[in-house]
């Protein structure tokens, strides 16, 4: 299949940029570095996270909140601070908005609604 790359608006409490980013099924978070972060004010949360990097190596990261757009489709999103020279977009950001990656056409579809499901009892 080769790589995915998706234009992401991203939004935060400064401002917004469109980032071209690198679609990683394997990765869960949004991954942006500590300039970008910066930029757009991102909320930062009281979590950390220890990541796992393709070369195994574990490095500690800050978790900040951000309102991501692919397609027209919005949601939030969790940001954790790697300083990469690609940003990524994970798979829980997928997911929010509701897509999945075409193993055939390297190309996002849409799986569910904009923001995902939510199960009603009736109650």
């Amino acid at each position: 299949m080769g790589f995915v790359y998706v234009d992401v608006m991203m939004r935060g409490r400064k401002g917004s940029g469109k980032l071209r980013m690198l679609v990683d099924t394997g990765s869960t978070y949004v991954i942006l570095g500590s300039e970008a972060i910066e930029e757009l004010g991102l909320l930062e949360t009281p979590y950390t996270v220890n990541l796992v990097l393709a070369d195994r190596d574990v490095v500690k990261a800050r978790v900040f909140l951000a309102e991501a757009e692919v397609k027209g489709r919005r949601g939030p999103v969790l940001v954790a601070e790697v300083d990469t020279p690609i940003p990524i977009l994970g798979v829980y950001a997928l997911e929010t908005l509701g897509f999945k990656v075409n193993p055939l056409t390297g190309e996002l579809e849409e799986i569910s609604p904009e923001g995902g499901y939510l199960l009603h009892t009736g109650v």
